[in-house]
C-alpha cells in the first residue's frame, strides 16, 4: 500500500450519509454512531479523550499524506490516525462551504 492509498480510498459522504469518521473530508460535521473494534484498550481511550456516542465532531485539518487528521470535539482538537478513525461510525451533519 502506498503512503496516498489512504486519500485515494477515502468516500465522498454529504449530508444525511452515514459512514466512518476518516471518510469526512475537511470542513465536514458528524455525529459519532458507534464504534466497532475488538481492542478494549483502544475503546477505552477513546472514550477517554471524549469521543463517545452523540459527540459531534468537525475535520478540521488532513495531513498531505492523509495521517493525521485533526478533528475538533468538545472544544478541543485531536489528531488521530486514519487507522483508528476507520473504527468510528459517524452520521454527517453538515459541510462547510
Amino acid at each position: 500500500m502506498s503512503i496516498n492509498d489512504a486519500t485515494k480510498k477515502r468516500l465522498h459522504l454529504h449530508v444525511g450519509e452515514t459512514g466512518h469518521l476518516s471518510d469526512l473530508r475537511k470542513g465536514q460535521s458528524a455525529r459519532v454512531l458507534d464504534f466497532h473494534n475488538d481492542n478494549a484498550a483502544l475503546k477505552r481511550h477513546l472514550l477517554d479523550m471524549g469521543i463517545t456516542r452523540g459527540v459531534e465532531v468537525k475535520v478540521k485539518k488532513i495531513a498531505p499524506f492523509g495521517n493525521p487528521v485533526d478533528i475538533e470535539l468538545r472544544g478541543y482538537e485531536l489528531a488521530m490516525r486514519i487507522e483508528d478513525l476507520k473504527n468510528i461510525d459517524v452520521i454527517v451533519l453538515a459541510e462547510e462551504k
